[in-house]
């Protein structure tokens, strides 16, 4: 037993691969995408009977609890095969970044039907939901055979898909006006972010701190952690800004038309 050497990845299932083997445009990579645009297909074409399903509140809360479960098991996971591949230690692995959250505002925004959870869920799901399903770079050393790849998957799909969800079927709808609360909730995540990327070693919560290790777009920002997070700023408010213009312009449209009357 002296001469035991526990490796990260040696619990199969619920590890890693010893080396890199997803690929981005693979099969492994375009079928989770393929699946949430079915989902919202689908969710489109049934939502008349999914309103008034009996048990539309049954299966809406499940779905939130599910997600809130699969937060709580990549955590429950890491306990059971140990704190990371390179030996770093837990307080790396906080619940400090913005999909994780993501996740649980979803979950909250489908269980109680909730306004304001869906106000930042519909702006940041949209928008930064959607940058780890083009570039997955964290899970590069994942693939069908482990149950990360799945938990991943459903933490970063299924946020968007409650969104569509509560805009078919319970008529949500998103307002520009209330954009002050997803940036409210993400300048709070970034302020202990930020706390935590100074105080622990290693740490790189919300990406402020470096890259990923395998390619994603969050390496094209600066190094430099106040330049990065200027940036990063500038691109939210892009990008936020890019999914407010349905809204915005159809607003124009009626004040133009009812200007005309």
């Amino acid at each position: 037993m002296d001469n035991f050497v526990y490796e990260y990845h040696s619990e199969g299932f619920f590890g890693y691969s010893k080396t890199p083997i997803f690929e981005y445009f693979s099969l492994a990579h375009l079928l989770p995408i393929l699946l949430l645009i079915v989902g919202i297909f689908l969710t489109y074409r049934y939502k008349d009977k999914l309103r008034g399903w009996k048990y539309e509140d049954t299966f809406r809360t499940l779905i939130g609890v599910w997600l809130i479960f699969n937060e709580c098991s990549y955590y429950w996971r890491l306990l059971y095969v140990g704190n990371s591949m390179d030996g770093t230690q837990m307080m790396t692995f906080l619940p400090l970044q913005v999909c994780e959250w993501t996740a649980y505002i979803a979950a909250f925004m489908l269980i109680k039907k909730n306004r304001h959870m869906f106000d930042i869920a519909f702006y940041i799901a949209l928008t930064l939901g959607l940058i780890p399903l083009i570039t997955p770079a964290v899970i590069t050393k994942l693939g069908f055979g482990h149950y990360r790849y799945y938990s991943f998957w459903i933490e970063h799909i299924f946020p968007i898909l409650g969104v569509f969800y509560m805009m078919f079927v319970h008529g949500f709808r998103p307002d520009f006006r209330k954009v002050y609360k997803p940036l409210t909730a993400l300048s709070i995540l970034a302020c202990l972010a930020i706390y935590a990327n100074l105080n622990i070693p290693d740490a790189n919560y919300m990406y402020l701190a470096a890259g990923t290790p395998g390619d994603s777009l969050a390496n094209v920002l600066p190094s430099n952690v106040w330049a990065r997070l200027v940036v990063a700023l500038g691109i939210i408010c892009v990008l936020f800004t890019i999914v407010s213009l349905p809204q915005i312009i159809k607003e124009i449209k009626q004040k133009r038309s009812g200007s005309t009357l």
